[in-house]
């Protein structure tokens, strides 16, 4: 369940930044596009935890 929520989470903050991203600021674009990629490594990473956990049970 602790997996389902930080997925949920991380395309809650990748939508939200994203908004960032289309400013006119080049800092905002900047930072937006740093947190967008940060939360794209969280999601691979729990993906990997998910994938680890499924093979440890098989």
């Amino acid at each position: 369940m602790i997996h389902i929520l930080r997925i949920i989470a991380v395309i809650v903050a990748i939508t939200y930044f994203l908004h960032l991203v289309n400013s006119r600021s080049d800092l905002l674009v900047f930072g937006g596009l740093a947190i967008v990629g940060i939360s794209i490594y969280f999601l691979f990473q729990e993906f990997r935890a998910i994938f680890n956990q499924l093979k440890s049970k098989l």
